[in-house]
């Protein structure tokens, strides 16, 4: 196993961070010195340094790291604050000047939660920061939002080079020129990018980020199958919910009922679709149409009417549809666990794989059970149900993210 060291400037930083390793499988300790960190097993220092000043925190890590022996650890990883409060430039040299890496990879972005880095600007929901409430902390104001101004400060005997936005989106990431790299990255997939560009340098690296820095990391170092979600519900609640994974980068194959019923499309190629986006990797929600938006729901309803289906019938044809899609999707590719929106969607799967029950784990928010499959060819499948309308609106996207988690 490979063993990670991440170094963190407040202890909320430091959690957020380490739990990544956890989510993989990876036992990880938080420790407040570094006089208890050893040659085994992965690490997270907290220095307790982001409101002190610039120089004293530049000392004090300095004297953390001075005694660790990086030869250790697979991967050393300087945590830094995604609204970039804090002393992250000259904390970084300090890191640096012990560590001694060939190339220090600077990358804050955190797409998850709106924190994206586009032409060297750091935004929070769509604002500079420096045009956020953030000026006005109290104790850690933000004063510069430009990241590759922000380091520059600090290596003033080095040049900092940037990576753009256009060059990561064409994957023509070029490390050469210096050894100190900011880089843009609006979403996880342009931080996959730049890591995998990283990994084929196989430089000795020194990681300067946030927790979604290293959870990419992980996801490129440590393959996870994708989750897959099968959503069949109506209720606006869960609509709003497929909408919001959407948003954070989960793939949706969108299931027209309409079309299938009256024969213009065939599930094979709906169920292909979905399987290339699994094998790509990607978290994927199978839909029908008519959860994604009212005109959808009118086009299926109108349909049924065509065909002579009443309500009952089209929701048994829904269903049947549905869960022949998922059998073929299952046939084809690997996945780490499964969600299911609605009662009847749950037990049509059941009944079509044999299932004699299953097992519950916990309770990932309040009403949203986790389980285990008992007696079938899937024994074992986590899966996760939830019922139409339950849930907040992250709650699909927080699903298949449970669904990725490595048991212990």
């Amino acid at each position: 196993m490979e063993n990670y060291l991440i170094i963190a400037d407040d202890f909320t930083g430091a959690n957020d961070t380490g739990v990544q390793l956890c989510r993989r499988g990876i036992p990880v300790s938080v420790v407040f010195s570094s006089a208890l960190i050893t040659s085994e097993g992965s690490w997270v220092l907290d220095t307790e340094s982001r409101g002190i000043p610039a120089e004293a925190a530049y000392g004090k890590l300095e004297a953390e790291v001075k005694n660790i022996d990086f030869g250790s650890f697979t991967h050393v990883i300087k945590k830094i604050d995604s609204t970039l409060r804090g002393n992250a430039g000259l904390e970084t040299k300090a890191l640096d000047h012990t560590f001694r890496a060939e190339l220090v990879i600077i990358a804050p972005a955190l797409p998850d939660l709106g924190r994206a880095t586009v032409d060297r600007i750091q935004y929070l929901n769509g604002k500079p920061l420096t045009q956020t409430e953030l000026i006005r902390d109290p104790k850690t104001p933000v004063k510069e939002d430009n990241i590759k101004k922000l380091f520059a400060v600090s290596f003033l005997e080095e040049h900092v080079f940037h990576i753009g936005i256009d060059a990561i989106h064409t994957s023509r990431i070029n490390f050469e020129g210096s050894r100190i790299f900011t880089c843009d990255a609006e979403t996880n997939e342009d931080l996959q990018k730049i890591i995998s560009a990283v990994f084929a340098t196989k430089k000795r690296v020194l990681w300067v980020g946030t927790a979604a820095l290293v959870d990419n990391l992980l996801s490129i170092k440590q393959l996870i199958p994708p989750a897959l979600a099968m959503v069949a519900s109506i209720s606006s609640v869960t609509r709003h919910q497929v909408q919001y994974a959407e948003r954070q980068g989960v793939s949706l194959v969108k299931v027209a009922l309409y079309d299938i019923l009256e024969q213009h499309v065939c599930i094979e190629a709906i169920a292909a679709k979905a399987v290339s986006f699994l094998h790509k990797g990607r978290d994927t929600i199978v839909l029908s149409s008519s959860t994604y938006s009212v005109e959808e729901y009118e086009k299926a309803e109108a349909a049924a009417k065509r065909a002579g289906f009443s309500k009952e019938q089209m929701s048994a044809f829904t269903q049947q549809t549905m869960g022949c899609l998922l059998m073929l999707i299952l046939k084809e590719v690997m996945i780490s666990g499964l969600f299911l929106a609605g009662g009847d969607t749950a037990m049509a799967f059941f009944e079509k794989t044999g299932s004699k029950g299953s097992s519950i784990v916990t309770e990932i928010a309040i009403g949203i059970p986790l389980m285990r499959l008992r007696g079938s060819v899937y024994e074992g499948l986590k899966v996760v149900t939830k019922a139409g309308a339950f849930g907040n609106e992250d709650a699909i996207f927080y699903a298949l993210r449970k669904l990725r988690e490595v048991d212990t």
